[in-house]
């Protein structure tokens, strides 16, 4: 099962950037040299260059080049860059930091703390009901534990058809927002998860009754479940944060109304999950959602990696189509 799960998931990825890559895919683009398209290349420029000003002619021989060409083909391949480089970067940082704190007692004990702290002050505030949610799955619907492991793993891929639809249905100036808000919220949560280090529900003592669903037997993720794993990282709960992301984008900017009917229902069911499964407090799922909304209301610091990226396409001779 295990083995199925590891092809599947990075399988359903590579679908789903393909799809979005074939149907974003521009007609009237050619990759072969074109008068028509020399013509479009010598009026006209994404940097609004004009024939004397600096950097003119450099920008015109690198949109001539092949890989400019397949770019301009298909503008969609460069979303899948942005995506991979986001992602790539947050689990890096999160297995380095899995390595460096590997065997100091002194941080699992801390992270253990303030996940008693966290359990301490949901009973004060009553939103201490972790436990029995778990306990009533376990008791009343057990077949419904194995498909919330499900759901819970898929949230990798659904986060990437949630990109490709976007891209595919949205006004531009808008997925630009979102795409800057997916990576401004790995930003501040490993930021938070770095200075505050909580143990997740499963992770404590067994007096406090916590079962491990999703890492005691075979489940498990290929992405997400490996010895690099950062296993105190609970708060915030992306895993939510990025649930409600995705509903209240739908809600506000997508013009199918059935999306918009059933938006809501993913957040519900992925606060059940992460719960239920014991990977996160409900004030995990609170500070994930306010992590969420806040790289939103703020995603335009993430401008301020543009002259790195013209540097970088520079050097490789691209240029955006």
């Amino acid at each position: 099962m295990g083995v199925v799960k590891n092809v599947l998931e990075p399988g359903a990825i590579v679908a789903a950037f393909t799809a979005g890559t074939l149907i974003n895919r521009r007609k009237h683009v050619r990759l072969r040299d074109n008068p028509d398209v020399e013509s479009s290349l010598l009026h006209s420029d994404p940097e609004g260059l004009k024939p004397n000003d600096e950097g003119y002619e450099r920008s015109i021989r690198n949109r001539r080049t092949m890989q400019s060409r397949i770019l301009a083909k298909f503008p969609f391949l460069l979303e899948i860059w942005y995506w991979l480089l986001t992602y790539w970067i947050y689990q890096g940082l999160r297995a380095f930091s899995a390595r460096m704190i590997s065997g100091h007692e002194a941080i699992f004990d801390t992270a253990e703390h303030h996940a008693l702290s966290i359990l301490s002050l949901e009973h004060v505030l009553h939103m201490d009901v972790e436990l029995s949610i778990q306990r009533f799955v376990f008791r009343q619907k057990p077949w419904l534990m194995a498909f919330l492991a499900r759901v819970y793993y898929s949230h990798i891929v659904l986060g990437v058809v949630f990109v490709v639809y976007c891209y595919t249905f949205m006004p531009r100036d808008k997925y630009q927002a979102i795409r800057r808000t997916l990576a401004f919220e790995n930003v501040l949560a490993f930021t938070i998860l770095t200075l505050w280090r909580c143990m997740p529900p499963r992770l404590l003592p067994e007096e406090y009754e916590f079962i491990d669903v999703l890492h005691s037997n075979r489940g498990g993720s290929a992405w997400t479940q490996n010895k690099f794993q950062l296993t105190i990282a609970a708060m915030p709960s992306l895993h939510f944060g990025n649930s409600v992301f995705i509903a209240l984008c739908l809600l506000k900017f997508s013009p199918h109304w059935y999306l918009r009917v059933i938006a809501p229902l993913w957040p519900m069911l992925m606060g059940l999950t992460i719960v239920a499964t014991a990977n996160h407090f409900i004030l995990d799922a609170l500070v994930g959602a306010t992590v969420t909304i806040t790289a939103f209301n703020f995603n335009q610091v993430m401008l301020c990696l543009l002259p790195l990226e013209r540097v970088l396409f520079r050097l490789l001779r691209l240029e955006k189509p």
